[in-house]
């Protein structure tokens, strides 16, 4: 997951630059669809989570950015965790 979080931070930052002053809303809509691919990504991953619904997947993945912050550029603003 590190490697993911390092291989989309320049990206991110960029997006975060960029929407921010202009389109917020649309921000919010953009991390919406990164964090369902992330969770489809983490499917995918882990054989526990295959069987399951996605929402078990999905939070996993609220409980990474509890414990890792910062792991990906994102999630160190307040409203943008999953």
């Amino acid at each position: 997951m590190s490697k993911i979080a390092e291989l989309l931070k320049l990206k991110l930052r960029g997006w975060i630059n960029y929407y921010s002053k202009f389109r917020m809303s649309e921000m919010r809509k953009l991390f919406k669809v990164l964090h369902l691919r992330l969770t489809k990504w983490i499917r995918n991953k882990y054989r526990r989570f295959r069987k399951k619904p996605w929402y078990v997947g999905y939070k996993y993945l609220q409980q990474l950015s509890r414990d890792f912050p910062n792991l990906f550029e994102h999630w160190q603003y307040e409203g943008f965790r999953p």
